[in-house]
């Protein structure tokens, strides 16, 4: 490499260097668009957790799992953020001739909030509602919100019992 183009390099280096700004990326930990955190309970003691069997948990109208199957007596799940409203099929026992599937809709009110330039906005749900399908035979006996605005993932914003 002959003088002029080390200079170049340095120079062209340095000018890319100086064009990222502090602000350009988004800080790891910058909470973002919040799960919806849902538990489930044993009817029979509604303070204590009871885990839901092989659960899997699909976009009404999709064919890809989200979760599942695994037994868990918590889940996080995405809203979506472009609509006011998001269905899935919540199945338990899933792969098993005792599988059960209850069709499950959240309607909520998006809120854009703005974070900064490198983050952009997240979305916080506010007026949450959910609803269970009723069919000949639902796994899910009730539901409880329990926080009517998703703005975390720190605490769970619905109960179902089963």
């Amino acid at each position: 490499m002959n003088r002029f183009q080390k200079w170049l390099f340095l120079g062209g280096f340095f000018v890319l260097t100086l064009g990222c700004q502090r602000d350009d990326i988004c800080p790891e930990g910058t909470e973002t668009t919040p799960l919806l955190v849902i538990e489930f309970y044993d009817p029979l003691d509604p303070t204590r957790l009871k885990a839901v069997p092989n659960l899997t948990v699909r976009a009404s109208g999709k064919e890809e799992i989200l979760l599942g199957p695994e037994t868990v007596n918590t889940i996080s799940i995405p809203l979506r953020t472009n609509e006011n409203f998001t269905e899935y099929i919540f199945t338990t026992n899933s792969n098993s001739n005792e599988e059960n599937q209850d069709i499950i809709s959240f309607t909520y009110s998006p809120d854009p909030e703005y974070l900064n330039r490198a983050c952009g906005y997240k979305i916080n749900y506010n007026s949450l509602d959910v609803a269970v399908n009723a069919d000949e035979d639902n796994w899910i006996i009730s539901e409880t919100i329990i926080q009517e605005s998703v703005e975390n993932e720190t605490e769970a914003h619905i109960y179902f019992t089963h």
